[in-house]
């Protein structure tokens, strides 16, 4: 009887879990909180959140450098001239 709640259980939560997944979204930040060496807490999308963040600790803001920016942040190319 015991084992049969176990596996009841087992099976319940991978039920419930398969229901409610849902995929993440991986993405990055443009902009990082830092304080000391290291690549800081990159988890911000707004310059002001990243300052609201520092507020009152010796810490500074800067761009992430880590990102790669998109394609259509990059100016347009230019054909080499001959």
């Amino acid at each position: 009887m015991n084992r049969q709640k176990v596996i009841l259980a087992a099976i319940g939560i991978a039920a419930f879990s398969a229901l409610s997944w849902s995929p993440s979204e991986a993405r990055d930040y443009p902009f990082c909180r830092k304080a000391e060496a290291g690549p800081g807490d990159c988890r911000y999308d707004t310059y002001e959140q990243c300052l609201a963040a520092v507020s009152g600790t010796a810490g500074y803001c800067q761009q992430n450098f880590w990102l790669q920016p998109s394609g259509r942040d990059l100016p347009p190319r230019r054909a080499p001239r001959y």
